[in-house]
């Protein structure tokens, strides 16, 4: 029998899939002092509750993503 259903608790894997970003950047989310804090650490990492995880990416302004301007924005100055 397969469980289809998705697991209760998320690694960062798993957070980059449910935010759609690469597993780096979801290390870098994880580090905001808003991001839920991880339920439990074990020795594969820490893990999430996915709830919290959805929650939080409701309120998350993806407009402000930072990072390297594009190439071309220094011209339109």
């Amino acid at each position: 029998m397969t469980n289809t259903e998705p697991a209760a608790h998320v690694g960062v894997t798993e957070i980059g899939e449910i935010l759609t970003v690469s597993r780096q950047r979801a290390n870098k989310l994880v580090a905001r002092p808003d991001f839920p804090a991880p339920v439990a650490r074990t020795k594969a990492g820490r893990v999430w509750a996915r709830e919290a995880v959805v929650k939080w990416e409701q309120g998350w302004d993806r407009t402000n993503i930072g990072g390297r301007p594009p190439r071309n924005a220094a011209q339109q100055q």
